[in-house]
């Protein structure tokens, strides 16, 4: 059988004061959440007057308390520009 309390392992140096870090690369999946990011801030934030109303109209009809009618055509509760 082993013996499991003489383990060998490398011993790790502490860091060196002044040293600098080097980061490994950001995953890919994340640099495209910068290009979001990015682009957020560029956008023109503030809503046309049509997309306020269309979300008005859909905030009353989902709080008239009615079940929302499945055979209307798409953009017929929501239909706003982005």
């Amino acid at each position: 059988m082993a013996d499991l309390t003489k383990i060998s392992t490398p011993i790790i140096a502490p860091p060196v004061s002044g040293a600098t870090r080097v980061s490994a690369p950001a995953p890919k999946g994340y640099a495209q959440a910068d290009d979001v990011a990015r682009r957020a801030g560029v956008l023109n934030e503030e809503e046309s007057p049509q997309n306020k109303a269309s979300l008005d109209r859909l905030n009353r009809m989902m709080n008239s308390n009615q079940p929302l009618r499945g055979d209307v055509p798409r953009g017929f509760y929501l239909n706003i520009t982005l």
